[in-house]
C-alpha cells in the first residue's frame, strides 16, 4: 500500500509539474530569399496579447524543430518567459535569421537596418495569422531594445500595437544601436521605457532611458519606470553589462515583469 501510496503522489505530481509549464510551438518564416526565422511561442490558453520577446547579446536564441532552444538562456528576457505567460501574455521568443545564427549574430548596427525591420515585419505577419484578434507588442531588453525600437520607428503599415524597451542603448557609442539616432517622435503607439537607476553599462545609463522618453512625443501613451532593488552582481564592466547584474534586473524578475505585463494589458 505504501508502495501504491507513493506511485500515486509521484504521478500527480508529474502532471503538476507538467501543466505549469507551458508547451511551446515553433514558427517558422522565409523573410528572405534563401534565409528561414523561427520562433517558439508559448500560449498559456487565454492570451490577452502577444508578447515578442527580443533578447540582448547577439540575439541567437538558437530555436530547435522539437521545441527546445540553445542560446541567450541567462538573458533577462529569455528566463522570465514563463512569467510572462503567467500573466497572459502569449509570450514569442524571436530567434536570429539563419545567416545571423553565426558569428556575431545580430549586432548592433544590423539591428538598425532595414533589412532587419523587414524581418520582424513578416514574424509579425505570422504571429498575427496564427494568432489572430490579440494586439502584438514587441519587448526587447539592452541590444534587443534597438530591434524593438527600430519596429516602432520604420515599420508604418503592420507595425507593432506597442513596444516596451529594457535597459535600452541609449547613448552614442563605438559599436552603434543608440535609440536615440531613431526617428522616435515619430512612433505613435503606446512605449514603455523600464530601467535601472543603477545600470552600470556603459551604454545603457538610465540617463539615456530618460533621454528616450523625452523624445517620444508623439506617442499617444509613454512611460518611464526606473527600477531601484535587486542585485548588482560581480566583475566589471563585462558583467555590468550581463544578465546577472542591475542590466538585467537580477533577483526583482517578478516586481519588473509584473509592471510590463500590467502596462501591456491596460494599453
Amino acid at each position: 500500500m505504501a508502495y501504491i501510496r507513493t506511485l500515486v503522489f509521484l504521478l500527480c505530481f508529474a502532471v503538476l509539474a507538467a501543466s505549469s509549464v507551458s508547451a511551446a510551438e515553433v514558427l517558422k518564416i522565409k523573410p528572405r530569399d534563401g534565409v528561414f526565422l523561427k520562433m517558439l511561442a508559448f500560449d498559456p490558453g487565454d492570451a490577452k496579447a502577444i508578447a515578442v520577446l527580443f533578447p540582448g547579446g547577439h540575439g541567437k536564441v538558437i530555436v530547435k524543430n522539437n521545441g527546445t532552444f540553445k542560446g541567450t538562456k541567462g538573458n533577462f528576457l529569455t528566463r522570465t518567459r514563463q512569467k510572462f505567460v503567467d500573466k497572459g501574455l502569449l509570450t514569442v521568443l524571436f530567434d536570429a535569421p539563419s545567416d545571423h545564427r553565426k558569428g556575431e549574430g545580430l549586432t548592433f548596427d544590423y539591428r538598425m537596418t532595414e533589412e532587419h525591420a523587414g524581418d520582424i515585419k513578416k514574424a509579425m505577419a505570422k504571429l498575427r495569422k496564427t494568432y489572430p484578434g490579440l494586439p502584438l507588442w514587441l519587448v526587447g531588453t539592452s541590444r534587443g531594445s534597438t530591434s524593438a525600437a527600430n519596429a516602432a520607428a520604420n515599420i508604418k503599415d503592420g507595425g507593432p500595437d506597442g513596444v516596451v524597451l529594457t535597459s535600452t542603448v541609449g547613448v552614442s557609442n563605438k559599436h552603434g544601436g543608440n535609440v536615440l539616432d531613431y526617428k522616435l517622435e515619430s512612433i505613435k503607439i503606446p512605449v514603455l521605457v523600464a530601467h535601472h537607476q543603477e545600470d552600470g553599462c556603459s551604454v545603457t545609463p538610465v540617463s539615456g532611458a530618460k533621454d528616450i522618453k523625452a523624445r517620444l512625443t508623439g506617442s499617444k501613451a509613454s512611460e518611464l519606470m526606473i527600477f531601484e532593488g535587486g542585485s548588482r552582481g560581480g566583475g566589471g564592466e563585462g558583467r555590468a553589462c550581463g544578465s546577472q547584474s542591475h542590466h538585467g534586473f537580477l533577483d526583482m524578475e517578478d516586481k519588473v515583469v509584473d509592471a510590463i505585463a500590467a502596462w501591456i494589458k491596460s494599453h
